[in-house]
């Protein structure tokens, strides 16, 4: 298992400034970890960086959200 540092952002949809939480996860697969962190209408878009992070941009009903993880 892998451990991660997760920053999750939700984007405001008045101003679009996000609101951020970070915390730390473990995970043996991060395309299974977000299947549960989203719904069946969510639209979910996987960016590997070269760093070394992934990020996922989830839409759901309008809302934008991102997490970003890096392995620690």
């Amino acid at each position: 298992m892998k451990h991660y540092e997760l920053i999750h952002e939700i984007y405001n949809l008045c101003d679009g400034h996000p609101d951020s939480q970070i915390k730390e996860v473990d995970a043996d697969d991060l395309d299974v970890y977000m299947e549960g962190m989203t719904s069946k209408v969510s639209t979910c878009e996987k960016t590997e960086r070269e760093d070394g992070s992934v990020v996922y941009e989830v839409v759901t009903n309008g809302v934008k959200e991102r997490y970003t993880f890096t392995e620690v």
